[in-house]
């Protein structure tokens, strides 16, 4: 997926710079170097530690932050050429079309987010775990959208879910949050009726219910694993 996020911002970007988890084994590093790119290994704690590091190494104020995933539209290219002509504000937030299957989502919980993509590094924190936060004081919006080419298969997707799963039970643990089994259902019913009833998942067909089945069985893993990191820690627990 790489080249092709590195073919979408060709010509754009006067400095390209990718950061690596020294645990990569696969060939990002050569795909990244044969493009022209600088390729930084950091060790991975979580996706805004990693854009946050990566942001300090730039060697410019204003830097567009793509996933491997991700690719720009040629909209989306002229519009950031546009607005850095002469910036209004310190960061800016973009559509996102969620492709799953080859299929562009319109509706659920992946129907059309915004990310914030375009920023001026001089000016913005960056927080959160596996869901990075921009915070600036002020946030504009641009034309065109981001391809963000997230579900190619399960064999691909499952892996990352599992561990989004594990990384927020983590952080919530890491917060005091506690949990029983019951939370852990109740919220993974929660999640499937609204990404396919509510936000009307339906009308994006079989990937649509895919999606909607996906997001509830993490969000049972995430709260499952509260439930257990947690439970050994109540009073009488493991007592017979």
């Amino acid at each position: 997926m790489l080249p092709g996020a590195l073919a979408s911002v060709a010509g754009l970007a006067a400095d390209t710079v990718v950061v690596v988890d020294p645990r990569t084994t696969d060939a990002t590093r050569e795909l990244a170097a044969a493009a022209g790119a600088r390729v930084l290994d950091h060790p991975f704690e979580s996706c805004a530690e990693q854009l946050a590091w990566g942001l300090e190494q730039c060697a410019h104020d204003w830097v567009l932050m793509l996933d491997a995933d991700e690719r720009l539209t040629p909209a989306l290219r002229d519009a950031v050429v546009a607005e850095l002509a002469a910036p209004r504000h310190a960061a800016y937030a973009v559509r996102r079309a969620n492709v799953a299957f080859g299929r562009r989502l319109r509706f659920g919980d992946w129907g059309g987010d915004r990310v914030t993509r375009l920023v001026d590094r001089r000016a913005v924190r960056l927080d959160g775990g596996m869901h990075t936060r921009v915070r600036a004081a002020s946030t504009g919006r641009l034309a065109g959208l981001v391809e963000h080419h997230t579900l190619r298969s399960l064999d691909h997707y499952l892996p990352k879910l599992h561990a989004y799963a594990r990384h927020g039970a983590a952080e919530l643990v890491a917060r005091g949050v506690r949990a029983g089994l019951p939370t852990a259902i109740s919220r993974a019913e929660w999640r499937f009726l609204r990404a396919y009833f509510i936000r009307l998942g339906f009308l994006d067909g079989m990937p649509g219910l895919v999606v909607a089945i996906l997001a509830a069985h993490g969000t049972f893993l995430k709260w499952a694993a509260v439930w257990e990191a947690t439970a050994g820690r109540r009073p009488g627990a493991g007592a017979a």
